[in-house]
């Protein structure tokens, strides 16, 4: 080979990185920022929507963290902020909690891991 030739073929690769280098950009906040987001729609699926409320010494009930603004009619969950459309919506989530108090329990552990490690509480 003529010298030319492997300056040329010298300039062609390093053209081409740069060339590709544009073309290929990855952003890692955009990156991560996506993720955090996905994560924070989990956790509204993991969120139990409730809490227990002793109401005497051997009984409790469940308080729900739904409540509606005036002038809508969607229901909100103060603690993960889901958005149900009617009361029917609420109680249809409430309803195997409410039958099983180990899956309230466990739901409720899952729930506050996964916020700590989305540093929401």
């Amino acid at each position: 080979m003529i010298w030319w030739q492997i300056l040329l073929i010298i300039l062609l690769i390093v053209f081409g990185a740069i060339v590709i280098r544009l073309s290929f950009n990855f952003d890692i906040n955009r990156c991560l920022e996506s993720r955090r987001k996905i994560k924070i729609e989990q956790l509204k699926n993991i969120c139990p929507h409730c809490n227990i409320a002793y109401v005497g010494k051997n009984n409790f009930s469940y308080e729900s963290f739904f409540s509606s603004r005036p002038g809508t009619i969607n229901w909100r969950c103060s603690q993960c902020d889901l958005i149900v459309g009617s009361k029917e919506d609420v109680d249809s989530l409430m309803e195997p909690l409410q039958k099983d108090p180990t899956l309230f329990l466990e739901r409720k552990k899952r729930f506050v891991k996964m916020a700590r490690k989305l540093k929401l509480c």
